[in-house]
């Protein structure tokens, strides 16, 4: 690399991590951190994406998936399913879960079925500043804990000195980053992705309005309220913005990837079809139970 090169990445990397150190400081100010290890010794987690393909996996292995430690995501709650899955975890990381409540019945429908189905022990995790008090989450089987939601780039022995002690992540653009980050944080060691299709370029069209549509299916059926919202979020959005949201997205896995080599965690990408070019291929370790 050309001195002049190797000056420009130099400059590149101070900006991002000045950036990263002062939104760490901005956004941290005040906020508890969970730093509980809640892995279960010598197990795999299961993370369980809402993309289209988790169907399959659910009817072909779902009593394999009961019995396996797992983390369900966002609104994966309101699925039919979710009290035969019995997830170990739980996470959300959208604000619209957390300011979309009064608006938004399906927002309230999770925070309902959180409080009456839960009968097994759960631990959710939701962005630091928010507790089980002021998110109305009454049942004693669920145990909240927190991490914080700030993306983090520059320097590599800077974001991981701040991805290690739990203060930022890889930029977040979707809620597979502080998934999988909070499941190191906790301990695992061993982590596969499913339901992680991430095939929104399959999907991705623009109207002859000159308006973005794009869809983002999941393995269950959205309803006309969600179908409303999810376009209302963008209609004034442009393409080139979408792209570029797609762009961080996989650039975050890489980054999560390389952080997780470093420190003994094997990701595994067990989605057929998945975009998601960052991790191993395997199957889950429950296909051949």
């Amino acid at each position: 690399m050309k001195f002049s090169d190797r000056l420009s990445l130099f400059g590149s990397q101070a900006a991002s991590s000045a950036k990263s150190l002062i939104k760490v400081a901005l956004q941290s100010r005040g906020a508890h951190i969970s730093r509980a290890k809640t892995a279960a010794e010598g197990k795999a987690l299961i993370i369980m994406g809402n993309g289209p393909s988790l169907a399959d996996v659910i009817a072909r292995h779902g009593q394999q998936l009961s019995q396996s430690v797992t983390m369900a995501l966002n609104f994966a709650a309101n699925a039919e399913e979710f009290e035969t899955l019995r997830p170990d975890f739980y996470l959300m990381a959208d604000p619209h879960f957390f300011t979309g409540r009064a608006s938004d019945p399906n927002v309230e429908r999770l925070y309902s079925r959180l409080n009456s189905t839960v009968d097994w022990p759960m631990t959710l995790y939701v962005p630091s500043g928010h507790t089980a008090k002021n998110l109305g989450i009454d049942n004693r089987n669920i145990r909240v804990e927190t991490f914080n939601f700030v993306g983090a780039e520059g320097f590599g022995w800077l974001t991981r000195f701040l991805y290690s002690h739990g203060l930022a992540m890889p930029r977040p653009r979707n809620v597979l980053v502080p998934a999988i980050m909070t499941a190191m944080n906790a301990g695992f060691r061993e982590i596969y992705l499913t339901g992680a299709d991430h095939g929104w370029l399959n999907t991705l069209s623009v109207s002859d309005n000159n308006e973005v549509v794009s869809i983002q299916p999941h393995f269950y059926k959205d309803n006309a309220e969600e179908k409303k919202r999810v376009a209302s979020v963008y209609r004034d959005v442009r393409l080139h913005d979408i792209l570029l949201s797609f762009h961080l997205a996989f650039k975050s896995y890489h980054a999560l990837e390389e952080y997780a080599r470093g420190n003994g965690c094997h990701i595994y990408n067990s989605t057929p079809g998945s975009f998601i070019d960052a991790f191993e291929r395997r199957q889950l370790p429950l296909e051949n139970a």
